[in-house]
């Protein structure tokens, strides 16, 4: 009897770990899943594993950018609003900025079957013009930063990851471990 109950554990392990690796390879769905990660789960069952895993991982890449880029843009803008109210990016911004602005908003306007962006001018620009805004004014922002160089830094570094991101290649551990890096920084410091 003992040699029958081995076998039928023996035979419970396999089935289990079996069960796991269907679940993992995408095969066999999880009873406890929602039905939004049920639809994906459909979707993405032909896909490679590797696919399906760098983009598990990506996810959290994604949010720090993003928690990072739009901090900053909220930083910025709220900045100048206290400075120069409503009309803040008209003083603000360069000519190259103000062009970019006008571009994107008209080819918004000819792709209006396509939502547009956030209405607020600053997201219009590009990550690195974030950086310029605040060391062409570094007199608005030197009480609240270190220095021009730090925050330089910080943008630009997390640009070229922002690049990665964009392009949908998965980004290096140790690039996301510095985006992670430059949030922390950037919400000790600014708040």
């Amino acid at each position: 009897m003992s040699k029958r109950v081995n076998e039928f554990v023996f035979s419970g392990i396999l089935a289990s770990h079996a069960k796991r690796e269907l679940e993992v390879s995408g095969v066999l769905r999880t009873p406890s899943m929602a039905a939004e990660e049920t639809r994906d789960h459909d979707l993405f069952a032909a896909v490679s594993s590797n696919v399906r895993g760098a983009s598990i991982y990506m996810q959290r890449c994604y949010r720090l950018l993003f928690v990072f880029e739009n901090l900053i843009r909220e930083f910025v803008a709220a900045r100048f609003h206290d400075i120069d109210g409503d009309a803040w990016f008209d003083k603000r911004a360069n000519a190259a900025m103000k062009k970019k602005l006008e571009d994107r908003k008209a080819t918004e306007e000819k792709n209006q079957w396509h939502t547009g962006r956030n209405p607020e001018p600053i997201y219009y620009l590009d990550f690195g013009d974030l950086s310029l805004l605040i060391t062409n004014h570094w007199a608005e922002f030197k009480d609240l930063l270190p220095t021009q160089t730090w925050a330089q830094s910080r943008i630009q570094d997390a640009e070229r990851s922002r690049n990665v991101i964009a392009h949908t290649n998965t980004l290096a551990t140790e690039e996301a471990d510095r985006l992670e890096m430059y949030l922390r920084d950037w919400i000790k410091q600014v708040g």
